[in-house]
């Protein structure tokens, strides 16, 4: 990272600070997809009274190598794991195939997933099979805070004429991007095509804050999108259960009727 000791954590303790923002707990199990060395980990440490799990992974491992022999000492509830999965831009060369990618973690384990940074260097395909696996890993009601750069029919003209990232190529009817060269540098989705892609891996999208990357009130620079998966159904009644309710109910009722007669 190019950032001094200093603003380094200063963005960690922002990331964190976000994250309590928009629904994390102090005791909550936190999944960190593209944790890269570690940076909202120890914002976590260091700016608040978090006490919970963290699992973070990347596909870098080099810096996934040093967050592990640096805060795993101070940190033993925190847990970082290399994904070799392929990325065009950030793991050229990965083993695993992302349409072949489980996230190393077990389902239904997390309350709260965060990605900063990471929809903002993916290709569509890639990110729809991310969504189906955070909806797999989060436990019913559980939240995925994501960063994305969003577009809309109203904000097209600003992303690509007025943006930090002129977004000046388009890839396809959804997706335009910055780099002629190096298209996952900055890459943006019409929100229409994102919460399609939303809908169908289970999720709900529960708030979307417009970053200032293309003149957006922020307060976030990229746009701040907030997931939830749905609070499991309450199962359904044991219809033989109900029915043997039901003759209990009805011998007790005949049983009184009787009693009064008599009396």
């Amino acid at each position: 990272m190019s950032d001094d000791d200093e603003r380094f954590t200063s963005l960690g303790v922002q990331l964190a600070g976000l994250c309590y923002r928009l629904g994390l707990r102090d005791d909550d199990e936190v999944l960190d997809v593209g944790c890269s060395v570690g940076r909202l980990a120890i914002g976590l440490l260091s700016g608040t009274d978090f006490r919970g799990r963290y699992v973070g992974f990347d596909v870098m491992k080099r810096q996934v190598l040093w967050a592990r022999r640096n805060l795993r000492g101070v940190a033993p509830d925190f847990h970082f794991k290399h994904a070799d999965v392929r990325n065009a831009r950030y793991n050229p060369t990965g083993a695993v195939h992302p349409r072949d990618f489980r996230f190393p973690v077990r389902s239904d384990g997390f309350h709260f997933a965060a990605l900063f940074s990471v929809f903002t260097h993916f290709y569509a395909d890639d990110i729809e099979l991310y969504l189906h696996e955070l909806r797999r890993v989060l436990r019913p009601g559980g939240a995925v805070l994501a960063t994305w750069f969003l577009y809309t029919d109203d904000t097209r003209d600003a992303a690509v004429t007025n943006s930090t990232y002129p977004m000046t190529h388009r890839l396809d009817e959804h997706t335009i991007y910055n780099d002629a060269e190096d298209p996952l540098r900055a890459i943006a989705f019409h929100e229409r095509r994102v919460r399609e892609m939303v809908a169908a891996s289970g999720l709900e999208i529960s708030k979307i804050e417009r970053g200032r990357w293309n003149g957006g009130p922020g307060p976030e620079f990229q746009d701040v999108v907030l997931l939830r998966r749905p609070e499991a159904p309450a199962a359904p009644a044991d219809r033989s259960s109900v029915v043997r309710v039901r003759r209990l109910l009805g011998r007790v009722r005949r049983g009184l009727r009787s009693t009064l007669s008599r009396d």
